[in-house]
């Protein structure tokens, strides 16, 4: 029980720590609360014997976790430009007429 209550409290805390951090917050606490989320999950299916006595654990889980969907989120942010099709550019030919409308 007091595993789960662990675990529960390494989201919040990973949660409210990236959402007051960040100048978009509402992204942060998307972000913090999938990234901790999936961290602790990953841990517990990969490890379960070590969520027995070991409270750390789970926040080790849930800050390597949000730092991980960060980095993703960071990433696709910065290529986003890879994913879409050259723009190519019109020609331009409004020249340099000029209207003063009334």
């Amino acid at each position: 029980m007091f595993d789960l209550v662990d675990a529960l409290a390494a989201i919040a805390a990973v949660t409210i720590a990236l959402t007051f951090t960040s100048l978009d917050r509402r992204t942060a606490a998307v972000i913090g609360a999938a990234g901790s989320t999936i961290g602790v999950f990953l841990a517990w299916v990969a490890a379960p014997g070590a969520w027995t006595g070991t409270p750390v654990v789970p926040w080790i889980a849930a800050v390597l976790g949000a730092a991980g969907l960060v980095a993703g989120w960071s990433a696709v942010r910065l290529y986003d430009g890879v994913f879409a099709p050259p723009r190519v550019e019109q020609p331009d030919d409004t020249g340099a007429v000029t209207t003063i409308g009334r």
